[in-house]
């Protein structure tokens, strides 16, 4: 599917991999492109001030896509300002390394509401009008934890496993109707999140390429994996050898 012309949802776009995200399919054309966030409201209307600079249309809609009925009513802000969605892009996430031990229920329950209720949710209330259309593509930004999981991720490994193996399954399902689904698996980006972790000195030793990857990087992987018609079902790493 071409960008330029497409309408995109990006959750947790506000910054990091989602902001590069938005700003990207801007700069390949993109009809118009829904800014999602849930704290930064400032952050969100920098980022549409910018695509709107790169010559799309952009909204900013706040919503917690862990909750079915603000998913919901992302999607509806889209079809009511463009009328239809084309490119879901299930990016928001969460990161709080924890031994397994000292985690409460609540810990693993929140980290699984918004990976993985977060982009069902989403891609359900999307695909009404995607299948109407026979045309549309679902990418959820996984990550190699979900392949190779670590200690104090526990939960964050098993969240994005279970995004993976939802997206080869449901990618199956969905061909008939012209929808495509895929999961990008970045390594160690350079982002806020990325700082959680701490001391960094970690990436030097344990990834060949020495450093962490640009959003921007992973952007440009997510933006030609829509436009290559015949991935879906996979799952693309972007890793830097981590994996």
């Amino acid at each position: 599917m071409e960008a330029r012309g497409s309408v995109f949802i990006v959750t947790g776009s506000s910054r990091g991999i989602g902001r590069a995200i938005a700003l990207e399919a801007a700069r390949r054309g993109a009809a118009g492109v829904v800014v999602n966030y849930v704290r930064s409201r400032e952050a969100a209307e920098e980022v549409a001030r910018s695509i709107r600079e790169l010559g799309s249309d952009a909204l900013v809609v706040r919503a917690d896509v862990s909750r079915w009925e603000e998913a919901k009513s992302l999607v509806e802000a889209a079809v009511e300002r463009w009328g239809r969605v084309d490119v879901v892009v299930n990016n928001a996430g969460i990161l709080e390394p924890k031994p397994f031990a000292e985690m409460e229920p609540r810990d693993w329950q929140r980290m699984i509401e918004v990976h993985f209720y977060g982009a069902l949710n989403v891609a359900k209330a999307a695909l009404p009008h995607m299948i109407q259309r026979r045309r549309g593509v679902i990418v959820n930004i996984a990550s190699v934890l979900g392949l190779r999981p670590e200690p104090l991720a526990s939960h964050y490994s098993a969240a994005k496993a279970a995004l993976i193996a939802w997206s080869m399954a449901v990618a199956k399902e969905l061909a008939e109707y012209g929808i495509r689904v895929f999961a990008v698996a970045p390594g160690g980006v350079d982002t806020d999140m990325a700082r959680v972790w701490g001391d960094l000195d970690w990436v030097e030793e344990e990834v060949p390429v020495a450093r962490l990857a640009k959003p921007e990087e992973v952007a440009k992987l997510v933006l030609d994996a829509i436009e290559n018609p015949y991935i879906t079902g996979d799952v693309l790493t972007i890793s830097g050898a981590l994996l």
